[in-house]
């Protein structure tokens, strides 16, 4: 069930965006027109550990202690490609001192084809997310989040983060619903969720007089702005060894840096994992993210093999609170909830 809702539009150019959103959702539209009988997918699967950390320095790591997977489909046709890329992960209660936390989010982009082909040039692109929410700022309160946890009764509610939104023509429109669920579910029923989240945004709807907003220039001048997936890929397949682009993302205006270095050490542990030819060949991303109103700052790292882009990443980890650090290594081994494919009309779970 639902218990608040908010609706924020967001406008990068004028005039007021005609049509803000299609029925169900516009990630929909883009994959139903893009899908078919064949296509290409590139799948990982993660095992999440977590580290606490006090002034970034790691004091203890806790392994195991989630999943994630990412899902990558293309879908060419006459007019041009269809991307989707699914990212979910959360954590395994039983192995997380009872924290029940997860995330979901799936892109869409369209990218046509052009008598003059411009590499990766997008003209729509859409997204559709949920995660639980949490308040937790320091260990303290993440301790007693964690006591919380582990008594909280069977019927009590996990307070969740809805979030949709799409790009088209220079402009960018989003909107964020607050839900709640039963504790019971977790990460295993994260399809199920997402099936509930879909239907509770479905009722809520968006009301005639709710249709307002700020309007912002645009991070990204006249192209369409980027949804946050696609931008960090957009990044790993630019050649160029620095990048710098906008996007959009629960109703926020963000510009997305990068800086691609080579990384010895990191090369030698997937080297000896097998999970690369070469060790040199393992390359590292730095991303910064910086929220373009409050200026707020957020550094993550993802780790691939020189040549292997179009791939999902190897390793990313990101410091989710002052305290935690939270690394996701590929293993595809790690035990992931059934993934269902968006382009392809039957894929093996990946």
């Amino acid at each position: 069930m639902f218990v608040t809702r908010r609706h924020i539009l967001v406008l990068a150019g004028s005039p007021l965006f005609a049509k803000v959103f299609h029925e169900p959702f516009d990630v929909d539209r883009i994959l139903q027109a893009g899908a078919g009988p064949e296509s290409v997918v590139h799948s990982r699967r993660y095992v999440a550990n977590a580290t606490i950390t006090l002034f970034s320095i790691p004091l203890g790591t806790k392994n195991g202690v989630g999943s994630g997977y990412t899902v990558i489909e293309e879908a060419s046709g006459s007019v041009g490609k269809t991307v989707s890329i699914q990212f979910g992960a959360g954590s395994w209660p039983e192995n997380a001192r009872g924290l029940n936390r997860l995330g979901f989010i799936q892109e869409a982009a369209f990218e046509p084809r052009s008598a003059v082909p411009v590499p990766g040039a997008m003209q729509e692109c859409a997204y559709l997310a949920f995660m639980t929410t949490s308040q937790e700022k320091s260990l303290d309160q993440a301790k007693k989040a964690l006591v919380s946890s582990s008594d909280s009764a069977t019927g009590s509610m996990v307070p969740y983060s809805a979030a949709q939104g799409c790009g088209k023509r220079g402009r960018f429109a989003s909107r964020v619903d607050r839900l709640q669920f039963p504790s019971r579910y977790t990460w295993r029923d994260v399809q199920l969720l997402l099936g509930k989240a879909r239907s509770e945004m479905a009722a809520i709807g968006i009301p005639r007089d709710d249709r307002t907003g700020d309007d912002h220039a645009s991070a990204t001048g006249a192209e369409t702005p980027a949804t946050f997936l696609y931008a960090v890929r957009k990044a790993l397949l630019d050649p160029r060894p620095k990048t710098t682009a906008g996007l959009f993302f629960n109703s926020k205006q963000f510009q997305l840096d990068t800086e691609k270095v080579a990384d010895a050490t990191a090369g030698a542990h997937f080297a000896g994992r097998n999970l690369v030819t070469r060790a040199e060949s393992v390359m590292r991303l730095n991303a910064l993210l910086t929220e373009c109103r409050t200026g707020e700052k957020t550094p993550f790292h993802l780790w691939y093999e020189a040549g292997e882009e179009h791939m999902p990443p190897l390793r990313f980890e990101y410091q989710a609170r002052s305290f935690l650090r939270l690394t996701f290594e590929v293993d595809a081994a790690a035990s992931v909830p059934p993934v269902r494919f968006a382009l392809a009309a039957a894929k093996e779970d990946a």
